[in-house]
């Protein structure tokens, strides 16, 4: 449950994990844990989409074509992938604390060197290891995955990718302000490369307010974690779980450093490979969109780059309760439901994002009607991110690290499939929306194929659990 209140959260004394969100709270470990966990990831997203609201005065200084501007979206997408992946196992052995601060304090460096760049090819290889600052996704959802119980998880979740995310939207506010501000002083071709670092500072000190200020798990440093025992039962928000308790938090509780062969089995288990789909057609579509969208109004409406910056905002600024929704319906129809309530939130959501998607291609003609479907698909896209992340402590307790890396890379492989749609249709990114829409649309039933602990959307309770 998510409370306006500054009182200390209630804890299930058997896995010292939060049962509610008290947002007004900031105290260690639990609130405070959330906060900088979204805070430090609002700040990498500054970093990671600095240049994409600044691409008009870009193109014109570096005398970019459209296909570079594609190529240079894809960069910084490719290379989050594997940094995604990376970052899940290090989480399991250093602890989210530590990851989170060294993603940013390095990536702050290829962010700053943006400014040096003379050609297509030196900005698309600095995007590219700019793409580090993607990788806080995991860090950020595996933080907040340490510090709630399963019957909040899905909102703590929520709250932190969500308000992190956020930060696409306040770069689009952000960065043609700074931009604005130097050119008062400096010429267009030198203010966009001095804006740069701003976001470096910025994720350096990010960085270092991560490591300070933040709790690892619940008992405080990673070193700690699990060194406290459990009894009695955890509630797994499904009335058919009737499991011994200390076996559920085997489960849903204890991360240890897998083994390989724990990571050959995440990698091979099918409700993982969906989840990685589902997400790359929720947090890809968003980060596919950010990168475009400047673009998109400047050139089908003419209008200047602030005035595009400030539009284009809505976007990520709506994560302020979009994807916070998607986690709070989820918990909520869980609670009612199950783990089957997940899934059909999960349905619905994704349905509704791929019909606004379609949608955009044939209604959006006026400046009004294009801002008007952006915001309803934005919406729907960021709630399946919250929902897909109710889901995900689910699929694998034991390696959350990892299945959030995975998830999370399979986000930043649909980034990179619907970049290479965009760069495709760069002439009539109308009808790339409208094939991104279809591509939703067919993910969006899914939910339909997943069997989780044996629980299926249809079929209820089944005997085949992947």
């Amino acid at each position: 449950m998510v409370n306006l209140i500054a009182r200390r959260p209630p804890v299930d004394p058997s896995s010292m994990k939060a049962t509610d969100i008290n947002l007004l709270n900031f105290t260690r470990p639990h609130m405070r844990a959330l906060h900088v966990s979204w805070i430090c990831f609002h700040i990498a997203f500054t970093g990671w989409f600095a240049v994409a609201p600044l691409l008009p005065t870009i193109k014109k200084d570096l005398n970019l074509t459209d296909a570079e501007i594609g190529d240079c979206n894809i960069a910084a997408l490719s290379s989050s992938i594997i940094f995604r992946i990376l970052a899940g196992p290090l989480c399991e052995k250093f602890g989210p604390r530590r990851v989170m601060a060294g993603f940013l304090i390095l990536g702050a460096i290829p962010t700053a060197c943006v400014g040096f760049v003379q050609s297509a090819n030196s900005l698309i290889a600095a995007r590219f290891f700019v793409g580090i600052l993607g990788a806080t996704f995991v860090s950020c959802q595996f933080w907040s995955t340490q510090m709630f119980s399963p019957n909040t998880v899905g909102g703590a979740n929520a709250i932190a990718a969500g308000w992190g995310n956020m930060g696409g939207g306040i770069t689009y506010l952000l960065m043609p302000l700074v931009f604005d501000i130097f050119n008062k002083f400096l010429p267009a071709n030198t203010a966009w490369r001095v804006s740069m670092l701003v976001p470096a500072v910025l994720c350096i000190i990010a960085g270092i307010f991560a490591y300070c200020f933040g709790d690892d798990c619940p008992e405080g440093d990673w070193s700690r974690r699990n060194l406290f025992p459990n009894d009695g039962y955890v509630q797994f928000g499904d009335k058919e779980s009737k499991k011994p308790k200390i076996k559920q938090d085997m489960e849903m509780q204890i991360h240890r450093i897998p083994t390989v062969i724990h990571y050959l089995l995440v990698f091979i288990n099918p409700n993982v490979v969906l989840m990685m789909v589902m997400y790359a057609c929720s947090f890809g579509v968003e980060v596919a969109v950010d990168n475009v969208i400047s673009i998109f109004l400047t050139s089908e409406f003419g209008i200047s780059q602030i005035t595009a910056g400030l539009f284009g905002s809505i976007f990520g600024l709506l994560n302020i309760f979009s994807r916070l929704s998607g986690g709070l319906v989820s918990d909520f129809i869980n609670r009612k439901m199950g783990v089957r309530g997940r899934l059909l939130v999960q349905f619905l959501c994704f349905f509704l994002q791929a019909l606004f998607l379609i949608l955009f291609k044939f209604m959006s003609e006026s400046f009004a009607s294009a801002i008007v479907l952006m915001a309803c698909f934005s919406l729907f896209t960021q709630a399946c991110c919250g929902t897909s992340f109710g889901i995900v402590p689910y699929l694998d307790p034991a390696a959350t690290g990892i299945v959030t890396g995975l998830v999370g890379a399979g986000g930043n492989v649909g980034g990179l499939i619907f970049a290479a749609v965009f760069k495709a249709y760069a002439g009539d990114l109308r009808t790339g929306f409208m094939i991104v829409g279809l591509s939703v649309l067919t993910v969006s039933f899914i939910p339909f194929l997943m069997s989780i602990h044996g629980r299926t959307l249809v079929l209820g309770t089944v005997k085949r659990n992947f």
